[in-house]
Protein backbone atom coordinates (compact mmCIF):
# COMPACT_ATOMS: atom_id res chain seq x y z
CA UNK A 1 0.00 0.00 0.00
CA UNK A 2 1.36 3.41 -0.93
CA UNK A 3 0.52 6.71 0.69
CA UNK A 4 0.22 10.01 -1.03
CA UNK A 5 2.66 12.80 -0.13
CA UNK A 6 -0.22 14.74 1.43
CA UNK A 7 -1.21 11.81 3.66
CA UNK A 8 2.41 11.31 4.71
CA UNK A 9 2.77 15.02 5.56
CA UNK A 10 -0.44 14.97 7.61
CA UNK A 11 0.73 11.87 9.48
CA UNK A 12 4.08 13.56 10.11
CA UNK A 13 2.39 16.65 11.58
CA UNK A 14 0.27 14.48 13.84
CA UNK A 15 3.30 12.61 15.10
CA UNK A 16 5.17 15.85 15.90
CA UNK A 17 2.25 17.56 17.62
CA UNK A 18 2.72 17.31 21.41
CA UNK A 19 -0.13 15.73 23.31
CA UNK A 20 -1.92 18.00 25.71
CA UNK A 21 -1.04 17.20 29.30
CA UNK A 22 1.85 14.95 28.28
CA UNK A 23 4.62 17.08 29.70
CA UNK A 24 5.38 19.67 32.31
CA UNK A 25 3.78 20.02 35.70
CA UNK A 26 0.44 18.39 36.28
CA UNK A 27 -2.52 20.63 36.72
CA UNK A 28 -4.44 20.85 39.94
CA UNK A 29 -7.73 19.80 38.30
CA UNK A 30 -6.14 16.51 37.18
CA UNK A 31 -4.82 15.86 40.69
CA UNK A 32 -8.22 16.69 42.16
CA UNK A 33 -9.89 14.35 39.70
CA UNK A 34 -7.50 11.51 40.67
CA UNK A 35 -8.29 12.17 44.33
CA UNK A 36 -12.01 12.11 43.57
CA UNK A 37 -11.65 8.83 41.63
CA UNK A 38 -9.69 7.32 44.52
CA UNK A 39 -12.43 8.38 46.95
CA UNK A 40 -15.11 6.87 44.69
CA UNK A 41 -13.15 3.62 44.37
CA UNK A 42 -12.78 3.48 48.15
CA UNK A 43 -16.51 4.06 48.65
CA UNK A 44 -17.39 1.34 46.16
CA UNK A 45 -15.05 -1.15 47.78
CA UNK A 46 -15.90 -0.42 51.40
CA UNK A 47 -19.52 0.71 51.36
CA UNK A 48 -21.40 0.21 48.11
CA UNK A 49 -20.39 -3.30 47.00
CA UNK A 50 -21.14 -5.01 50.34
CA UNK A 51 -24.39 -3.03 50.74
CA UNK A 52 -25.59 -3.93 47.23
CA UNK A 53 -24.72 -7.62 47.66
CA UNK A 54 -26.51 -7.77 51.01
CA UNK A 55 -29.55 -5.94 49.64
CA UNK A 56 -29.81 -8.23 46.62
CA UNK A 57 -29.49 -11.39 48.71
CA UNK A 58 -32.02 -10.02 51.19
CA UNK A 59 -34.61 -9.50 48.43
CA UNK A 60 -34.61 -13.12 47.25
CA UNK A 61 -37.66 -15.24 48.05
CA UNK A 62 -37.08 -17.99 50.54
CA UNK A 63 -39.21 -20.47 52.37
CA UNK A 64 -39.87 -19.87 56.07
CA UNK A 65 -37.08 -21.37 58.17
CA UNK A 66 -34.80 -21.84 55.14
CA UNK A 67 -31.17 -20.86 55.26
CA UNK A 68 -30.42 -17.34 54.14
CA UNK A 69 -29.41 -17.08 50.48
CA UNK A 70 -25.76 -16.89 49.54
CA UNK A 71 -23.55 -16.66 46.49
CA UNK A 72 -22.46 -19.92 44.90
CA UNK A 73 -18.69 -19.90 44.55
CA UNK A 74 -16.79 -22.42 42.39
CA UNK A 75 -13.32 -21.84 43.77
CA UNK A 76 -11.33 -19.67 46.13
CA UNK A 77 -7.68 -18.76 46.36
CA UNK A 78 -5.51 -16.71 48.66
CA UNK A 79 -2.59 -14.47 47.80
CA UNK A 80 -0.52 -11.86 49.59
CA UNK A 81 -1.93 -8.36 49.49
CA UNK A 82 -0.01 -5.29 48.43
CA UNK A 83 -1.17 -3.77 51.72
CA UNK A 84 0.97 -4.68 54.74
CA UNK A 85 -0.85 -6.89 57.25
CA UNK A 86 -3.55 -8.04 54.83
CA UNK A 87 -4.28 -11.10 52.73
CA UNK A 88 -6.27 -11.20 49.47
CA UNK A 89 -8.88 -13.91 48.93
CA UNK A 90 -10.27 -14.29 45.42
CA UNK A 91 -13.60 -16.00 44.81
CA UNK A 92 -14.37 -17.47 41.38
CA UNK A 93 -17.99 -17.73 40.21
CA UNK A 94 -19.63 -19.86 37.53
CA UNK A 95 -19.86 -16.97 35.05
CA UNK A 96 -16.08 -16.46 35.29
CA UNK A 97 -16.27 -13.38 37.50
CA UNK A 98 -13.62 -13.06 40.18
CA UNK A 99 -14.35 -11.19 43.39
CA UNK A 100 -11.19 -10.06 45.21
CA UNK A 101 -11.63 -9.53 48.94
CA UNK A 102 -8.94 -8.13 51.21
CA UNK A 103 -8.92 -8.83 54.91
CA UNK A 104 -6.54 -8.56 57.82
CA UNK A 105 -4.14 -11.43 58.41
CA UNK A 106 -6.07 -12.20 61.62
CA UNK A 107 -9.36 -12.41 59.69
CA UNK A 108 -7.65 -14.66 57.12
CA UNK A 109 -6.36 -16.92 59.90
CA UNK A 110 -9.84 -17.09 61.44
CA UNK A 111 -11.31 -17.96 58.03
CA UNK A 112 -8.71 -20.67 57.55
CA UNK A 113 -9.42 -22.14 60.99
CA UNK A 114 -13.18 -22.00 60.41
CA UNK A 115 -12.85 -23.76 57.06
CA UNK A 116 -10.62 -26.44 58.58
CA UNK A 117 -13.26 -27.09 61.26
CA UNK A 118 -16.21 -27.11 58.81
CA UNK A 119 -14.75 -29.18 55.98
CA UNK A 120 -15.35 -32.91 56.21
CA UNK A 121 -12.38 -34.98 57.32
CA UNK A 122 -11.30 -37.73 54.91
Amino acid sequence: MTTSPRTAATASKRAKKPKSGSGGARSKPAAAQRTKKAAINEAIATELAPAVAIALLDKTDQAPGAATPSLECLAAGAAPSETEGKVRVQLLFENGAVLPVEMSNAAGAALSKGLAEELPKK
